[in-house]
């Protein structure tokens, strides 16, 4: 069974209060600089660049994603914990690690079948991909393109996006955003697009008055 973390609300493993705590900027959280971290909107524009080549991004093998601050039970006592949720290129699975409130790692685990949001340079290459796929080439030669890329897509019986994969959508519209030009699914691990047009039978959206 597939598990996904999402954005809000992600639980970790363990026993622990329910609720999280407020995050505390105090001077031992600035000095092992453990801050909060989320995922990102996936929109292009603002922090998501739509213009880079594929060839200028290049991903660091552990992806820290998620980071929150919460409170755990550990041998009877409430102890302060980081939780983070990040991808690792090199297992190619999700991690979750926990650290001590002085930035100390005292749990790994991997979380093989998991599937976590993406950050903006995940993103960014996504869309790169995409852009640069000779099979859509031709769809993004004019007009004001829109990119949104996100959503995480895991299918064990799909050779390109089964185990092991780090496969998203990618949505592209022009204009205002209403009409269709393409949906594509990005394999992170393999930097390939899996699926050119995950809705073959859907061709992009007429402009009117233009045949």
């Amino acid at each position: 069974i597939l598990v996904c973390v999402a954005l809000a609300g992600c639980q970790s493993a363990g026993t622990k209060p329910s609720g999280t705590t407020e995050w505390n900027q105090d001077a031992t959280v600035e000095k092992i600089r453990m801050a909060p971290l989320s995922a990102s909107s996936g929109v292009g524009g603002g922090s998501v660049d739509t213009t880079l080549s594929s060839s200028s991004i290049q991903l660091p093998d552990y992806v820290p994603v998620r980071r929150y601050q919460d409170v755990f039970t550990i041998e009877g006592t409430n102890k302060r914990v980081f939780v983070e949720y990040a991808w690792d290129y090199s297992a190619g699975t999700a991690v979750e690690k926990v650290y001590d409130e002085k930035g100390a790692e005292f749990r790994r685990t991997e979380l093989p079948g998991t599937t976590i949001s993406f950050t903006d340079r995940e993103v960014e290459l996504a869309i790169a991909l995409t852009r640069e796929d000779p099979r859509l080439a031709n769809l993004f030669g004019s007009g004001d393109m829109n990119y949104y890329a996100g959503f995480a897509y895991r299918e064990p019986e799909d050779p390109g996006c089964g185990e092991g994969s780090r496969c998203v959508h990618v949505i592209v519209s022009e204009g205002d955003g209403q009409r269709h030009v393409a949906h594509a699914i990005v394999d992170l691990m393999t930097r390939r697009v899996v699926h050119p047009q995950l809705d073959p039978g859907r061709f992009p959206d007429l402009i009117p008055g233009k045949s």
